[in-house]
C-alpha cells in the first residue's frame, strides 16, 4: 500500500468503482505519474484493471473496514465512480470522509443524488453524461470554440481558434480588455523544432505579441463577455458591450 500522505501536490489518488469512467480516470492519472489505488467489488473487473494499475483491490465499499485496511486515509483525493448502486456510492463517500480523505469527487446521475452526496461528504459532484452533453452542444453551436471552463457563476475561461480578423494584430492593437472585456492569458502556437511540429504555450503574452494564423487563444472574462465573444466567433459581427 501507499505510505504516508504527502503534502502540497496531489500525487496519490483512490479510485472506487472501475466502470468505464473510473477506469479511464485511473488510466489518465497513471499516465501523469500519479500513484493509484483502484477498488472494485467485481473480481473480473479488478483483474482487468491490474493490467495497468499496480495497487488494485477487490472490496465491497459498503463496508468501511476494507477501505481502512487499504490505507485510503493517506490519499490526497478519492474519486467515487460506482454508477447505479446508490447505497454503495453514498456509503463509500461517507466512509472516505470519515477516514480523513481531504478531497472527494463523486459521480452522480441526478441533482437529487448530488445534493445527498454533498451533505454526506463529497467535495465535488460531477455529472459526466450531462457535462459531456453540454460540452458537445457548445462545440456544435460554436465550432471555433475548442474548450470552455466555467470557474464560478460569473467567470470562465474560453479556448478558441483565432478569428481571421485577429491575425497579424497584437493584444494591444485589438484592445481586448476595453473592447471585449476579456483578458488574454495564453496563446497556444504550433512551431517546428528539429523537423518536428510541437505546441508551445505563451503564458501571459506580451501586449505586442503578433497573433498568427493557427494560434489558439485562451481568454478569461465574465459570462456575458464570453457569450458576446462566442457570438462574434459564430457570426463575425461585433456587438457593443453593455
Amino acid at each position: 500500500m501507499i505510505g504516508k500522505k504527502k503534502t502540497g501536490k496531489r500525487e496519490y489518488f483512490v479510485v472506487v468503482g472501475l466502470g468505464t469512467f473510473g477506469r479511464t480516470v485511473a488510466q489518465e492519472l497513471i499516465k501523469r505519474g500519479c500513484q493509484i489505488t483502484a477498488i472494485d467489488k467485481d473480481e473480473k473487473v479488478v483483474e482487468e484493471a491490474s493490467e495497468f494499475a499496480i495497487d488494485v483491490i477487490i472490496a465491497d465499499v459498503r463496508d468501511k473496514k476494507p477501505l481502512e485496511e487499504a490505507g485510503v486515509s493517506s490519499a490526497d483525493v478519492a474519486i467515487v465512480s460506482i454508477g447505479e448502486d446508490l447505497e454503495a456510492s453514498f456509503l463509500a463517500t461517507l466512509h472516505l470522509k470519515e477516514l480523513g480523505v481531504p478531497w472527494i469527487v463523486t459521480k452522480a446521475s441526478s441533482a437529487s443524488q448530488g445534493e445527498i452526496l454533498k451533505k454526506i461528504g463529497a467535495d465535488r459532484v460531477i455529472y459526466p453524461e450531462e457535462e459531456m452533453a453540454q460540452k458537445l452542444a457548445e462545440q456544435l453551436l460554436n465550432p471555433n470554440i475548442i474548450n470552455y471552463l466555467q470557474l464560478n457563476d460569473e467567470v470562465g475561461i474560453l479556448e478558441s481558434q483565432t478569428p481571421d480578423s485577429f491575425i497579424g494584430k497584437t493584444p494591444r492593437g485589438l484592445s481586448l480588455r476595453n473592447k471585449y472585456r476579456l483578458n488574454l492569458i495564453a496563446i497556444k502556437r504550433k512551431t517546428e523544432k528539429k523537423g518536428e511540429e510541437v505546441e508551445e504555450l505563451l503564458e501571459v503574452p506580451s501586449p505586442d505579441e503578433e497573433i498568427k494564423e493557427g494560434d489558439v487563444l485562451l481568454v478569461i472574462g465574465d459570462r456575458k463577455s464570453l457569450e458576446r465573444f462566442k457570438k462574434f466567433q459564430r457570426t463575425g459581427n461585433e456587438e457593443e458591450k453593455k
